[in-house]
């Protein structure tokens, strides 16, 4: 069987689909990751074979706020609610990862077009494709192949689409509810080829899912749960990594991704500094030289990495202290691992806090106004009440009730021979 595994250009996006691509890959079928060419190298870097679809393609349109607003009108979410807190955290970057597909004024995107000329030339049985990169979804039915959506977090998009055929079906809310936002944002992504909006373009023919704790979906959304198997990059393990710590260890990492949209130090690393330096524990914290700021003093028991994966850390931790990322949150998980998340209001944070406090596995804290204080009374915690334990062990059970990539790759072989051949190809 041929597999072509469509990625958005970043690696939090990328990494989640490795144990999977592995997974097919080792059971004999082949495998193609397609992405934009500046994510080539780590494609390649994984062992998988990379087809690169072009640098940026055109321009995309601009996501205005008035354009933001019409869409949360339209939604209706109550103010101040969970779920209206987490659409105007994620509405922008939903907006932006699908307008990086639409077309130029002259008609042409070079990404989507690129990449469904590589299906309609290889012609694969299967597309996984990224929620982030539509474009996959075109990929599928133009050249005959299944359609699967492969998560990496919430299902966004599946939630607004049921929010808003709720309101829809309501009297009352429906006189407001006559704009689709799905619709305006992947029309034009669909439309070039001739696509209507139907469910298995907007949502694969089947999703696979490895997140055990879903947003709310419209019905006849198809689900293949699978187990997250975490990967962070690989990498040779440091010396000092090889000995028990004498203390119990604390990992901090903010990300990777959010450095590169962060001017300036982090003041979430000053107040972690602080809590601990008076503390019997050994920290390593993952940040670069920008988060660190100009002149933040580092304690004696912090260590200072600018990168090292955290599936070589955290297994050695007895905490960690993190941004609420996915990526982070299920490696902790995977190892069972109690979580202080200091947060944002950005959409991964407030979906895995929830997940997080509801087995019990860890605490939250707000970024804004976080003092040291608040940092060492929760991480002392974390340290000292085994409930935090017995909450992590909970949460690392839920993750492993689902097939693992490698189980799941029967399953795939069916349904890929069960859907594909309904396209153009």
């Amino acid at each position: 069987m041929r597999i072509l595994i469509a990625v958005a250009p970043l690696t939090a996006h990328l990494y989640p689909s490795v144990p999977l691509a592995w997974a097919l890959q080792g059971a004999g079928h082949e495998v193609r990751v397609g992405s934009n060419t500046g994510l080539v190298e780590q494609i390649t870097s994984v062992g998988l074979t990379a087809v690169g679809i072009g640098e940026r393609g055109s321009p995309p349109a601009p996501v205005t706020d008035a354009e933001l607003d019409r869409f949360t009108d339209v939604l209706g979410f109550e103010a101040g609610s969970e779920f209206d807190r987490l659409w105007r955290a994620t509405r922008y970057y939903m907006a932006a990862a699908y307008k990086r597909y639409h077309p130029d004024g002259q008609g042409r995107q070079e990404l989507v077009d690129n990449l469904v000329g590589f299906a309609r030339g290889w012609r694969p049985d299967l597309v996984i494709w990224d929620p982030a990169c539509p474009a996959g979804s075109v990929a599928a039915r133009e050249c005959g192949a299944a359609s699967a959506r492969l998560m990496w977090g919430p299902d966004y998009s599946a939630w607004v689409r049921g929010q808003w055929l709720d309101r829809r079906e309501d009297p009352v809310a429906a006189v407001g509810a006559d704009t689709d936002p799905l619709a305006e944002l992947l029309a034009p992504v669909f439309g070039r080829f001739g696509h209507d909006l139907t469910d298995d373009m907007v949502f694969g023919d089947f999703t696979v899912d490895p997140f055990p704790s879903q947003l709310p979906r419209p019905r006849g959304v198809r689900v293949v749960p699978m187990g997250w198997v975490p990967y962070a990059g690989a990498g040779p393990v440091p010396e000092w990594l090889t000995r028990p710590p004498e203390r119990p260890r604390v990992c901090l990492s903010l990300g990777v991704t959010g450095r590169a949209v962060r001017d300036g130090g982090d003041d979430r690393v000053a107040a972690v500094f602080e809590a601990v330096a008076d503390m019997e524990v050994e920290v390593v914290a993952t940040v670069n030289a920008d988060q660190l700021g100009g002149n933040l003093p580092v304690p004696a028991n912090v260590r200072i990495v600018d990168y090292i994966p955290l599936t070589q850390v955290v297994p050695t931790c007895s905490a960690i202290i993190h941004h609420g990322g996915f990526g982070t949150f299920f490696a902790a998980a995977a190892h069972r691992v109690p979580q202080l998340i200091v947060m944002e209001d950005l959409g991964s944070a407030l979906r895995s806090t929830r997940y997080l406090e509801t087995m019990g596995a860890g605490v939250t804290l707000h970024s804004d106004g976080l003092t040291a204080a608040d940092v060492a009374a929760q991480l002392s915690r974390l340290l000292t009440e085994p409930s935090f334990r017995d909450g992590a062990a909970a949460l690392r059970a839920d993750m492993a009730a689902a097939p693992s990539p490698g189980e799941l790759v029967p399953v795939l072989e069916r349904l890929a021979a069960r859907y594909r051949g309904q396209g153009a190809g």
